[in-house]
């Protein structure tokens, strides 16, 4: 069995996240559309806060795991059993969407029945539309639904972390010759995302509950199969809470290229939530079908891209290609912008995968040259909570005051939304470019 690790390791990454694309793409839309499209009406606000349960979990789950990994627990049993948990949470959340959506409808038609009790055209049908689902009534009948839903996704989101951090741990501690071969493994994690993008229309409804469900059937394959995966002990001797969070690394703050990679990182995240939370809903509102499919383009780009750097010699040639990734954000969101479908799928959606291969996995080599050795794991916990948490966190906030600004009922006026990524990304550019200088060699111990 230890002949066909990699093996183990890639099924292990496809499942992963074969679970997170099931929801994670598609539940915005549902979400937010109305209950005669088979949505649920949230507002934009309250997208935001459901899709931010992933970046909370994420900040949470961060510092625990030095210790639960490191200390306690063996790595493959708690990614089993993280993983079940995760199972159970998605399934609460599918049971609860199905309860909630007949009475979500039934509120809903009573409201239109009221406003078109006297008869209207059909012009004015959609004003009397746009109206129910801003009323009072509506908002009230959609908050008892909103809030259990977050507690539910705020328990899943912290145990889908533990889960996707395990799968990283798991791939290190137990590759041979990881500095080689994890990216390939890691890259099965894309190539199930792909799958589950390709795959939704045809095996289930993307606008549901469906795909929690889906998700929640993929947790407990991995959860059952993470009880056959490599063996991974305690080390013995786990971080202290200090350099669970990354303290010891703050010195590093008294570099400007680690400055500058961690405001650029912050912003980028930031601006990636505009795409990762409400890019299918405006794909959607673009005209596309099943745009879920066309999404999965960004990933097959990643996957390219991931074959592509180590041939562009990424120590020789760092700040060039992170800045590739930066500029690559840019050229989303103004393709975006345009509004015309052939760029948006010739450039914006590619530019999604292209951007996390040059900006994120090139970053991983610079933090390995620019930290000491003994300040390389905190240096990493530091820019895990940026990344995974505050930037993500913060981009869903600022991402659904934008998009509920320039929302009437359920038409949103895209272009306006698309500027502000573009200028944010255009900014996260100029300052890479200005202020990161790539090291001339590994720090010394």
């Amino acid at each position: 069995m230890q002949r066909f690790v990699r093996t183990r390791l890639s099924a292990m990454m496809f499942l992963a996240f074969f679970a997170l694309g099931s929801w994670g793409v598609t539940t915005g839309t549902f979400l937010m559309s109305a209950p005669t499209k088979g949505g649920l009406n949230f507002s934009t606000e309250q997208v935001g806060w459901i899709y931010s349960t992933f970046a909370i979990g994420g900040m949470l789950a961060t510092p625990l795991l030095g210790i639960l990994v490191d200390r306690l627990f063996r790595a493959d049993r708690v990614l089993a059993v993280a993983s079940l948990a995760c199972g159970t949470f998605l399934l609460a959340a599918n049971l609860w969407c199905e309860q909630s959506f007949p009475e979500i409808r039934s509120v809903y038609q009573g409201l239109l029945q009221a406003e078109t009790a006297n008869g209207i055209s059909l012009s004015e049908l959609r004003e009397a539309q746009e109206r129910v689902v801003d009323s009072t009534e509506m908002r009230t009948a959609v908050s008892k639904v909103f809030v259990p839903l977050f507690v539910i996704m705020l328990f899943q989101s912290f145990c889908a972390q533990i889960t996707l951090t395990l799968c990283t741990v798991l791939a290190l501690r137990n590759l041979s010759d990881p500095s080689h071969q994890y990216a390939r493994t890691r890259m099965f994690g894309t190539v199930g995302w792909v799958v589950v993008g390709l795959a939704m229309g045809a095996i289930l409804q993307p606008i549901s509950a469906q795909p929690f469900l889906l998700a929640a059937c993929t947790s407990f394959v991995l959860g059952v199969y993470g009880f056959t995966l490599p063996k991974t002990s305690p080390k013995g001797h786990g971080k202290s809470l200090a350099e669970a969070f990354g303290f010891p690394a703050f010195k590093l703050f008294r570099d400007r290229s680690f400055i500058a990679f961690i405001v650029v990182a912050l912003l980028t995240t930031q601006m990636n939530q505009f795409y990762g939370v409400y890019g299918h809903r405006f794909l959607t509102d673009m005209g596309l079908v099943k745009p879920e499919r066309w999404m999965t383009i960004g990933q097959v780009v990643e996957v390219a891209c991931m074959f592509a750097i180590p041939l562009l010699d990424p120590k020789r040639n760092m700040k060039w290609l992170m800045l590739l990734g930066c500029i690559g954000t840019t050229v989303r969101a103004a393709a975006m912008i345009g509004g015309n479908t052939d760029w948006i799928l010739a450039l914006g959606v590619p530019m999604h995968g292209w951007s996390f291969a040059f900006y994120f996995v090139v970053a991983a080599t610079f933090i390995d040259r620019e930290a000491p050795p003994t300040l390389r794991a905190s240096a990493q916990a530091i820019a895990a909570f940026i990344t995974g948490g505050l930037g993500p966190w913060t981009g869903n906030l600022m991402a659904s005051a934008v998009v509920d600004r320039n929302r009437v009922g359920t038409s949103i006026d895209w272009p306006a939304v698309w500027i502000v990524p573009l200028i944010g990304c255009l900014i996260a550019s100029v300052v890479f470019l200005l202020f990161f200088r790539t090291p001339t060699k590994p720090q010394p111990a």
